[in-house]
């Protein structure tokens, strides 16, 4: 008797086990996923902030210049930025952040931005 009910207690703890180190392991998955989508969170916010202050900078600063003179000194600007803090970006993510504040600016500013450029 001892035998197969022994067996069974093995039986019913390997599968315990193995459903403990699935839960432990899926956990484990699911807060590391959780800390990277923070972490790329914080970083996309962190360059959109510095993609407005390049726009407005490059407004203050270099009233002179229009067009892409203007926009490759805010690209510039960006690019030197975000370096200096250590993350990474593409030019394509430099002219999207810089188009994407410009346009939310002129949006919100709206005719008094038109004024401005003027």
């Amino acid at each position: 008797m001892e035998g197969p009910f022994l067996n069974l207690m093995y039986d019913v703890i390997y599968i315990l086990a193995a459903l403990v180190a699935a839960a432990i392991i899926a956990y484990l998955k699911k807060k590391l996923g959780t800390e990277k989508l923070q972490q790329i969170e914080t970083e996309l916010l962190a360059k959109q902030e510095l993609a407005f202050l390049s726009v407005r900078f490059v407004e203050q600063v270099y009233k002179d210049l229009h067009g892409e003179e203007k926009y490759n000194k805010a690209a510039e600007w960006l690019a030197a930025r975000i370096q200096e803090r250590g993350l990474k970006i593409t030019p394509d993510e430099v002219k999207g952040l810089i188009e994407a504040a410009l346009r939310t600016l002129k949006d919100e500013f709206g005719e008094a931005w038109a004024k401005q450029v003027k």
